[in-house]
């Protein structure tokens, strides 16, 4: 029962959440999944002796890949395939204090950003992402930090819709473009997002100075499910166009090799971002279009 959701019954289907999450509680012990589980029952209750910090890492191996990070847990570096304190930098300072708010954290994979809010001692962050690694890698982390008011659902952004003026502060980074229809999820953003809120909100992009999207015929930088990729005009007036107001850039930025590669965390036969680029000319994915750029935006209801 996601009990922790009642509170806030006025702004949520409950009921139709609870039941896409008890559909979703077999996910967890999917093919795959064993080695996870049978992992984190070995974890130690805490890091009190060097036995209990080599479980530790032996249990960090056993959840490669780690794409997002990097963390410190003990003597433990997990330095991570994405940097994800570079972008954490770039947008930290335009949320307010959390503390006591209600957060959503779409896409949220591990969790990076989650624990970094959980500093404010928010009353509520619920990240959903419908991937059980990372619902595992979240779970060995949470270990360690024991916040119950963190809740991992597996959940995807096509569920946002069952909220409704409930989140004080939404991030939606690295999602948009993996979906079909950009205007839509940003109206479902806009409907669960209270009044006054804010949204973090990120995409890659492709440079130009007119409001228009790559429509790629095939894979972009050797992803399959990629539809559109905006200028940050395009990008913007995606956002408009949804209701936001107070749109501001945070940041327009290449992506490059220094924010996203390959890691003993997260070593070959995975592939990054190296592996997606012309070799001759790293302006251009191995398809020949424009390299990514990574747009961030702030926006409120």
């Amino acid at each position: 029962m996601v009990k922790y959701l009642l509170p806030y019954k006025e702004k949520c289907d409950v009921e139709s959440l609870q039941k896409i999450i008890n559909e979703r509680e077999s996910w967890k012990t999917r093919k795959g999944s064993e080695k996870y589980i049978d992992a984190l029952k070995s974890l130690p209750i805490s890091l009190s002796s060097n036995d209990d910090e080599i479980k530790v890492k032996q249990v960090a191996e056993n959840l490669i890949p780690w794409r997002k990070g990097p963390y410190k847990i003990g003597a433990l570096e997990i330095d991570s395939e994405w940097r994800s304190d570079l972008k954490w930098d770039r947008f930290k300072d335009v949320l307010e204090n959390q503390q006591g708010k209600t957060i959503l954290d779409i896409g949220c994979s591990n969790g990076y950003f989650m624990f970094q809010i959980a500093k404010d001692n928010p009353a509520l962050i619920m990240g959903i992402d419908p991937v059980p690694h990372c619902y595992y890698q979240f779970k060995f982390l949470n270990h360690f930090h024991k916040y119950d008011f963190i809740k991992f659902e597996l959940l995807g952004i096509e569920h946002v819709s069952y909220f409704t003026n409930m989140f004080d502060t939404i991030l939606f980074m690295g999602i948009i473009y993996h979906h079909k229809d950009p205007i839509r999820q940003l109206q479902n953003l806009y409907k669960a997002l209270r009044p006054g809120g804010t949204a973090i909100l990120e995409t890659i992009g492709i440079p130009g100075d007119g409001s228009y999207a790559l429509f790629p015929p095939g894979r972009y930088a050797n992803m399959r499910n990629v539809w559109f990729i905006p200028t940050i005009h395009c990008f913007e007036n995606w956002i408009k166009k949804s209701g936001f107001k107070n749109i501001k850039i945070i940041s327009n930025s290449t992506l490059t090799t220094n924010e996203q590669r390959l890691t003993k965390w997260c070593p070959p036969p995975h592939q990054s971002l190296e592996d997606f680029l012309d070799k001759n000319d790293i302006s251009k994915t191995i398809e020949g279009h424009p390299a990514p750029h990574r747009f961030l935006i702030s926006a409120t209801k």
